[in-house]
């Protein structure tokens, strides 16, 4: 009966070390995985006065004008397409570049967590006091983080997004 009891006693010590071992492990899993750099496509810090190659047109107004989530493209993949209210005030109009980046403010620092680089021979051209809608493609999920961020469109520059309550939803 005193060597049952020994086994029972062991059986149930490997039972327990087992468990506290699975639950460390897949706290640790958790913990990773939720680690603010993993939650974007990119995560590299920028400074305000790098020069990533975005002109600031002084001649072009940018607005955030929402988010389409979760929009099927032509290439039958999946993106959100967010949404940018574009005024030009110039008669002789404006450039851009299909080119875009995405920065996302953490603890007072600026980190780019999507670019989009197509070249020069993207180079698209608006006319003169030209004012509507744009739609510019990112991952979907980009934004799901709540938080200040700001997007860079080659030729127009640069503004602020300020996503608040998306993680709630």
């Amino acid at each position: 009966m005193a060597n049952n009891k020994k086994i029972i006693r062991k059986a149930s010590l490997v039972i327990i070390s087992i468990l506290v071992m699975l639950t460390c492990a897949i706290s640790a899993i958790s913990i990773w995985e939720n680690r603010i750099e993993n939650q974007f496509p990119t995560w590299e810090k920028v400074s305000d006065t790098e020069d990533r190659g975005f002109e600031s047109n002084p001649d072009v107004e940018m607005r955030f004008a929402g988010i389409d989530f979760d929009v099927e493209l032509p290439n039958g993949k999946h993106a959100d397409m967010v949404l940018v209210d574009v005024n030009v005030n110039a008669p002789d109009g404006a450039n851009f570049h299909h080119c875009l980046a995405v920065d996302y403010l953490y603890k007072d620092e600026w980190y780019n967590v999507y670019s989009m680089y197509t070249g020069v021979a993207a180079v698209a051209w608006v006319r003169g006091n030209f004012h509507d809608i744009k739609k510019y493609p990112v991952p979907c999920g980009l934004f799901a983080k709540d938080g200040t961020y700001r997007m860079f469109i080659g030729g127009f520059g640069s503004f602020d997004i300020e996503i608040i309550g998306i993680e709630d939803v």
